[in-house]
């Protein structure tokens, strides 16, 4: 699996069909699977990560939504957070991770 990270219109999804054109990618976004607020915030980052991959998916996307401005409300402070720790599982199981910026790819792993 190969997990393009990058914050949200950078050409993460074009880069990806450039670059892997014989890989499937994800037609889903890690930050788009829906969530609800557990008290155990790492087996429900557990659980979610399970269902990206679950997917099957050669390519997996996934916005950067923890590297701004906090949100005031608690349900988007939540949904940050655990796409963060999201990401960090999906990148550990990963044999490639790449960040995406203003379309340019760099590879992190």
């Amino acid at each position: 699996m190969i997990l393009v990270l990058s914050g949200k219109y950078q050409g993460e999804e074009a880069f990806a069909k450039e670059h892997f054109p014989e890989k499937s990618i994800s037609t889903k976004n890690v930050d788009e699977y829906d969530f609800s607020i557990e008290d155990d915030i790492d087996k429900a980052a557990t659980d979610m990560a399970g269902r990206v991959m679950k997917d099957n998916s050669d390519v997996i996307l996934c916005h950067i939504v923890g590297c701004g401005v906090v949100p005031i409300d608690e349900r988007q402070r939540y949904h940050a957070e655990l796409v963060g720790r999201t990401s960090c599982i999906l990148a550990k199981e990963a044999e490639e991770v790449w960040v995406v910026r203003a379309g340019i790819g760099q590879r992190i792993k």
